[in-house]
């Protein structure tokens, strides 16, 4: 088996709407590849034709050298969508109804991946009183149960504080090297980078980059970055931004300017350098992701 998880031509259509237009590409096994796109991009509907719970218009994917749907689905844990669980039953208790579902699961593997995602103490609550990244990590233990080869998942990271996070990916990271082959999405790049090294992006269902995240990176500095300032004199943030020779706009006490990726670092040293005091410098992290996802439909496909 060369690869862990192939897709070849996958099309999904909904009437005349493709969800996924001729989708192709390949993952080695013990890779981590971010699949990166907008909300509606395709990401979803594509793991869901890898994890076999939609059926392709055309084209077809495989999982550890064999179609799916099949056996091969008994080697792979998933977290795709909104993670589903009995309301009235405790999060151990999901674990063990999950347990049986799939069988050959020993009983103290509930304990570890519990103890993996840090759910010991929580395990005993009823899932209703669960927040959501609660449930997040409960999904996260519940695909770890059977120790599977292959890992899909869909936005994992979803409602989890910057510490939950930073947990999740570490976790991530643990699993990957333990061989297990990790195709994990998100819409936000920023998140994917710390991860990754190889990255997938989609838009409007179709494969617009599929290689390093270092190519991603090497183009970054013909990015231009949007941020949003604050001043005691806002007049005087206005002019030393335009005397910068930056495209600015003002709205009562907000100034937002442009500015080229490479002198991002020394923004606000340089107009404090001008005399004005700034109170404070945020960047606009939507622009960033749109900015990287322009870029890459100018990189387009690989050589």
């Amino acid at each position: 088996m060369d690869h862990a998880i192939v897709a070849r031509s996958l099309t999904k259509r909904y009437g005349r709407v493709a969800a996924v237009d001729d989708v192709s590409f390949e993952i080695a096994p013990g890779e981590i590849v971010g699949f990166l796109g907008p909300n509606g991009a395709g990401k979803t509907t594509t793991l869901r034709m890898l994890a076999g719970l939609i059926r392709p218009t055309s084209g077809a994917g495989t999982v550890l050298g064999r179609g799916v749907p099949g056996p091969t689905l008994r080697d792979v844990g998933t977290m795709i969508e909104e993670p589903s669980f009995y309301p009235y039953m405790t999060g151990r208790d999901n674990l063990r109804h999950a347990a049986l579902l799939h069988g050959g699961v020993a009983p103290q593997r509930i304990d570890e991946v519990l103890a993996f995602v840090k759910m010991e103490a929580a395990s005993a609550k009823r899932v209703r009183a669960y927040s959501q990244g609660m449930r997040q990590r409960l999904a996260l233990a519940r695909s770890l149960l059977w120790r599977p080869r292959v890992l899909l998942l869909d936005e994992p990271s979803n409602g989890l504080d910057p510490v939950g996070i930073a947990e999740i990916r570490e976790n991530l990271r643990a699993v990957a090297r333990e061989g297990v082959t990790v195709l994990v999405s998100s819409h936000i790049l920023a998140e994917i980078e710390k991860l990754v090294d190889r990255i997938l992006a989609i838009e409007k269902g179709r494969l617009v980059f599929d290689g390093p995240l270092s190519r991603l990176l090497a183009r970054a500095e013909s990015l231009t970055l949007r941020y949003v300032l604050r001043a005691t004199d806002p007049a005087a943030l206005e002019s030393a931004a335009r005397a910068l020779g930056l495209e600015t706009e003002r709205s009562a006490d907000v100034v937002t300017v442009e500015v080229a990726a490479e002198r991002a670092d020394d923004l606000v040293s340089d107009l404090v350098a001008a005399g004005v005091r700034v109170t404070e410098a945020q960047r606009d992290q939507d622009d960033l992701e749109d900015a990287y996802l322009r870029l890459v439909q100018v990189d387009a496909r690989p050589a």
